[in-house]
């Protein structure tokens, strides 16, 4: 299904909802879909535990579990229609990562502290202005904007809106179309467990609707540094829209 709605230049936005669909608007849930999720699809170069991993991860990331909510190995057996087994291999795997607890009554996305959250900060900090440098260095500015342009336009329809799930999918959007320019395996990796950790933040600051004007001119000002083709200038304004993003999650927490 899809709806196309004014941007405000002149142009119509479509918005597609599928589930495959980089741009979604609505995360899963299963509190408010009585229906069984479908079985997903297992991808032949992996191995079943390799896949359940990967779901799972992707679910954390839509925000089908919060901070504090407790994944149960028996139901997301039921999704792939095998045994509990290969999930909790996965679940411990996760746990590994650092991306669940393990405790007594089972699996549990972990509540990160103040501390815990600074310090994530702190090493995107470091991975992700070196990143945005080396996107720069390498990408065709023009493509690069119009995939940089398309992300800020859905932003600024959830504005309009007050949608909250738009907001997720359109910062997910802005991160692909520049992280898919970074030529280092290992690096994306390091960047892409660190963004991971810091689901806590990304699911509080786009509650706060109050904030999205800003968030969109935050990202206006990085996508006009990641389109210069000026390095040093990117490694900057990367830098400076991380320092912005920490501070709207405190000052967040603090008016809570």
């Amino acid at each position: 299904m899809s709806f196309e709605t004014p941007t405000g230049a002149g142009r119509l936005l479509t918005i597609e909802f599928a589930g495959s669909n980089p741009y979604e608007s609505r995360m899963l849930s299963k509190k408010t879909d009585p229906q069984r999720r479908p079985t997903p699809r297992l991808n032949k170069t992996e191995s079943l535990l390799d896949t359940i991993y990967s779901d799972i991860r992707r679910r954390l990331n839509l925000g089908e579990w919060r901070p504090g909510d407790r994944l149960l190995d028996y139901e997301i057996a039921q999704d792939f229609d095998c045994t509990r087994m290969p999930v909790r291999q996965a679940l411990l795997r996760l746990v590994n990562d650092g991306l669940l607890n393990s405790t007594t009554r089972g699996f549990q996305v972990p509540v990160l502290s103040d501390a815990e959250i600074r310090e994530i900060f702190e090493v995107r900090r470091v991975l992700e202005p070196a990143a945005a440098a080396m996107a720069v260095a390498v990408a065709d500015p023009n493509q690069l904007r119009a995939s940089l342009t398309k992300a800020v336009d859905i932003a600024k329809v959830a504005l309009t809106h007050q949608d909250t799930a738009l907001m997720v999918s359109a910062n997910t959007a802005f991160r692909r179309a520049w992280l898919q320019c970074v030529r280092n395996d290992r690096l994306l990796q390091m960047i892409a467990m660190s963004a991971d950790h810091a689901n806590q933040v990304r699911f509080s600051n786009t509650q706060d609707v109050g904030n999205y004007a800003n968030t969109i001119s935050e990202l206006e000002k990085l996508a006009d540094a990641l389109t210069s083709q000026d390095s040093t200038r990117a490694r900057t304004a990367m830098f400076n829209f991380l320092l912005a993003a920490e501070s709207a999650y405190f000052a967040r927490v603090q008016r809570v």
